[in-house]
């Protein structure tokens, strides 16, 4: 059966496609070399990552206007569903000598209505002190560093972890090749990336930075908003962050 927005979006990026070869004279060279990174791009397994740093954001950016919520953001190609179920007092998945910066994270969960959101349940992940991800990269345990765990009946959540550094994404892949080829530096700011739900309301992908860090202003990833920045208060002991999410009720 036809599906109407299949065939609106798919013939208009076709007939964009077709007049952006004639534009540059893209020759057939050059038209295989292309097709052969993508291809090797889904072989390395950044089937995900070389769309995800050109194109996310603005997809996210279409999904945000006029939406009442805290901003969605991007999610990444580093998610992987099933996280730990954390109990209070909640601390992130870590090996035992854990290398970073302690970090405590705290926040509310409410509706658009200002009503708090008891029972919320929040998906968090984030980079370890190298800058990679447990699933992702080798040699780290299952599930270090990402858990999931619900607020309090006033929608209240704290959960502690280490703070995240900027890292390089992937550099020697097809993505890597398509930014040397433009000249661009392969960084990404330091992030949290969380998953919002709560029965009833719209799901929300969040990833939230740390105002002021390296390449905050950069962003390989051009996914850095104003509306995503934690508050940031450094102690003797540790740097505490907050962020209170806003969530839009489902409409059926």
């Amino acid at each position: 059966m036809t599906n109407d927005r299949v065939v609106e979006v798919v013939e208009d990026l076709e007939r964009t496609l077709v007049e952006f070869i004639r534009k540059h004279r893209i020759n057939h060279r050059e038209y295989r070399a292309a097709t052969s990174l993508v291809i090797d791009s889904i072989k390395q397994g950044e089937e995900s990552l070389l769309p995800d740093v050109f194109f996310e954001a603005e997809a996210t950016d279409i999904g945000n206007e006029d939406h009442v919520g805290s901003s969605a953001a991007i999610e990444g190609p580093f998610y992987i569903a099933g996280a730990p179920l954390l109990e209070a007092p909640c601390v992130m998945p870590q090996r035992d000598d854990e290398r970073g910066t302690p970090m405590v994270f705290t926040g509310t969960v409410t509706g658009t209505d200002g009503n708090a959101l008891g029972g919320a349940i929040i998906d968090m992940w984030h980079a370890d002190a190298d800058g990679l991800y447990s699933g992702i990269h080798p040699g780290i345990p299952d599930w270090n560093l990402r858990g999931r765990f619900a607020t309090g009946p006033d929608g209240g959540f704290s959960v502690s972890s280490i703070l995240p550094p900027p890292y390089e994404i992937p550099k020697n892949g097809p993505t890597g090749i398509v930014l040397s080829a433009l000249g661009r530096h392969f960084f990404r700011p330091a992030h949290i990336h969380l998953k919002v739900t709560a029965d009833g309301y719209e799901p929300l992908t969040s990833q939230l930075y740390f105002p002021g860090g390296d390449y905050v202003d950069n962003d390989v990833a051009n996914a850095v908003r104003d509306g995503l920045m934690l508050k940031v208060e450094q102690t003797d002991r540790d740097v505490r962050v907050t962020y209170d999410f806003v969530l839009v009720p489902e409409t059926r």
